[in-house]
């Protein structure tokens, strides 16, 4: 009855400007990013011959995508109305988003890795061997599920600054609050490096590499690459805020940053959207690569 009653109430609320931009971006996430990604999962799925890793692996983060894109109507109407759906999906659908997000920046970092073996090391690449590539695979969306599963645990329903319910982050204390949001920004802190160090090497050797083809794809990975740190920077920085206001004890500055938190978020989403793009940019180098022109 509570439930039904606030989001009653919150049909004839006010939106704040926080909630109406991060509900617009979503909402645009959504209607350009499901069929554009559906559309890539397609070509990709038709254009795939064994051994070819990297289009594999641009399928599996085109599937992560959508799978980020594709609940985002929940979310909207959440943002605007408030939760209405339960506290069981609350819990599914976060760890849901959350799997996807990891997954996506797993395949972000092996894309790299992978590209910098295949083109630099092509050997020592093929000594991994078809069935060493999909274990890498399988081992991304495992692990994504692993690090996910503390948003199981921690979101559940309450009220927002306008009264409606919300399906949010719950901690017990600021330490708990502190160490999620450390192990966040670690997360992503540690592919940083991870990235530089194989691009840097992987950008002096791929001049000399003797097929078009594989410049252009190794192109399209670092634009996956840059835009993947591009989107998500603004949420880490909201991290880091709201970190130092935890351990000062600044209560303004701590509702402030949790009030922007929901446009820092909506942008990572973005990222999810603007992956297909890319691809339709490089498609003849991905299906090159992919009906085999070149050795995965």
């Amino acid at each position: 009855m509570q439930q039904l009653n606030s989001s009653n109430s919150s049909l004839t609320t006010p939106f704040s400007t926080e909630n109406l931009i991060a509900s617009s971006v979503l909402a645009v996430c959504f209607i350009l990013g499901v069929p554009a990604n559906i559309t890539v999962m397609v070509r990709l799925a038709g254009w795939l011959k064994e051994g070819s890793f990297t289009p594999r692996l641009m399928l599996s983060l085109a599937v992560s995508d959508v799978l980020t894109l594709l609940f985002l109507p929940v979310w909207i109407w959440a943002l605007l109305h408030g939760w209405v759906f339960g506290l069981v999906l609350c819990k599914l659908l976060s760890y849901l988003v959350y799997l996807s997000l990891y997954c996506s920046m797993l395949c972000v970092i092996l894309m790299s890795v992978q590209r910098y073996m295949q083109v630099l090391h092509p050997q020592k690449w093929n000594k991994l061997g078809r069935k060493g590539k999909k274990i890498l695979v399988s081992g991304i969306w495992i692990l994504s599920g692993v690090l996910s599963s503390y948003a199981l645990v921690q979101r559940t329903l309450s009220l927002d600054m306008e009264g409606h319910l919300q399906c949010k982050r719950r901690y017990h204390n600021n330490v708990e609050r502190v160490a999620t949001l450390i192990w966040e920004i670690t997360v992503f802190v540690v592919s940083f490096p991870t990235l530089t160090y194989f691009y840097f090497h992987l950008s002096r050797g791929v001049n000399n590499s003797a097929f078009f083809s594989s410049q252009s794809l190794t192109k399209l990975v670092t634009r996956i690459v840059a835009c993947f740190f591009i989107f998500w920077i603004p949420l880490q920085i909201s991290n880091i805020v709201i970190i130092t206001a935890a351990l000062l004890g600044n209560y303004n500055l701590l509702k402030s940053a949790e009030s922007g938190d929901n446009i820092t978020g909506a942008l990572t989403f973005i990222n999810s959207c603007v992956n297909p793009f890319l691809y339709a940019f490089s498609a003849r180098a991905v299906r090159q690569q992919a009906t085999g022109t070149e050795n995965a």
